[in-house]
């Protein structure tokens, strides 16, 4: 089992919360996905006391960009300590952009993100 093998990147009491982050997403990965992500390095784990924030590094042809994929716990906590964290290393590693595509309370407590296009979806 993948979840076991990865315990020391991902503590056991962040599971509620990246599953009900997922739940509330679009299908695109499971539980297990998000864990060998984060132990193959392909996904980044941040984490604080009561929230966390799983990053992807997107690369295109005129710019390189840190995305956000998973966003769950305290929005307060987010903003306030995980964010600048993430912004800072993506700086440091050359990232142009930070993406984040959440529920609406992240454009209503995220200090300096505008909203530059709305996601839809539609199951077939």
């Amino acid at each position: 089992m993948i979840g076991e093998e990865i315990l020391p990147i991902v503590h056991p009491k962040f599971r509620g919360l990246i599953e009900r982050a997922l739940a509330e997403g679009y299908g695109q990965m499971g539980y297990e996905d998000v864990l060998e992500g984060v132990r193959d390095g392909v996904y980044q784990l941040w984490a604080a006391e009561e929230s966390l924030c799983i990053t992807t590094i997107d690369i295109f042809p005129l710019i390189k960009q840190c995305t956000v994929i998973i966003g769950a716990g305290d929005l307060r906590e987010i903003d306030d300590e995980l964010r600048p964290m993430i912004e800072k290393w993506a700086r440091s590693i050359g990232c142009d952009t930070m993406l984040i595509m959440g529920r609406p309370g992240w454009e209503r407590a995220l200090e300096g993100y505008r909203r530059t296009a709305v996601v839809l979806e539609k199951k077939l």
